[in-house]
């Protein structure tokens, strides 16, 4: 499975030294004068987003609370949030203008681009 971390504190992705554990808890490994510390970190400070195993155009990693622009049949391009409906066990798009939604998939649509995410001021504008 992949994911990523915010850190909300500072405003940016982490890259190294968090992970998850089989529980669902981040731990941080921190390098000490013993070696290495792992610490569970704090569930508030920090984001956890899992990716959906689909990629964009650019052959980006798509994940949970990214924003997409994507051409669905008949040239029709939505833009809007990715999320999971529990109730159709599926990721879909989650319109930002209307009260629509689509679902993800390689044979859904035929143009996905990732333009920001839930961490940015603007909506994919």
């Amino acid at each position: 499975m992949s994911y990523r971390v915010y850190d909300k504190k500072k405003k940016r992705f982490i890259t190294d030294n968090i992970f998850l554990t089989p529980d669902g808890e981040l731990i941080e490994s921190k390098r000490s004068l013993f070696g290495n510390k792992l610490t569970f970190v704090d569930g508030n400070r920090f984001v956890f987003q899992k990716a959906i195993e689909l990629k964009d155009k650019n052959d980006i990693p798509i994940y949970i609370g990214d924003y997409l622009e994507a051409m669905i049949a008949e040239d029709k391009i939505v833009k809007g949030m990715v999320t999971f409906a529990e109730e159709l066990s599926a990721y879909i798009i989650l319109c930002f203008d209307t009260d629509e939604f689509f679902t993800l998939g390689t044979d859904v649509c035929e143009f996905i681009e990732v333009v920001g995410n839930v961490f940015d001021d603007k909506k994919g504008k």
